[in-house]
């Protein structure tokens, strides 16, 4: 097995299970370490999904947790190759 998918399973493990104080730095930790952890997004949704408002109408199609995994890993993407250039 490769980290990615032990990653993967421990997220989704950690977002089911535990509080948002432990699973929202693991998937930060995950983004950041994991190359282009594009999965991110999808588990923003799960978030979203479990514990979301509910949506009241058509106008708020954005989900909330998985636009702001897609803007932090946005972010990380130049600062993971600035910081892997001077380790």
């Amino acid at each position: 097995m490769n980290y990615r998918l032990i990653a993967i399973i421990l997220l989704i493990v950690s977002i089911i299970f535990l509080p948002y104080w432990v699973y929202v730095p693991t998937l930060i930790i995950a983004m950041a370490v994991l190359p282009i952890f594009w999965e991110g997004i999808l588990f923003g949704f799960l978030i979203d999904a479990l514990y979301g408002q509910r949506i009241s109408s058509l106008s708020t199609l954005v989900s909330s947790a998985a636009f702001l995994a897609l803007i932090g890993l946005l972010i990380l993407i130049p600062l993971r190759k600035r910081i892997r250039s001077h380790v």
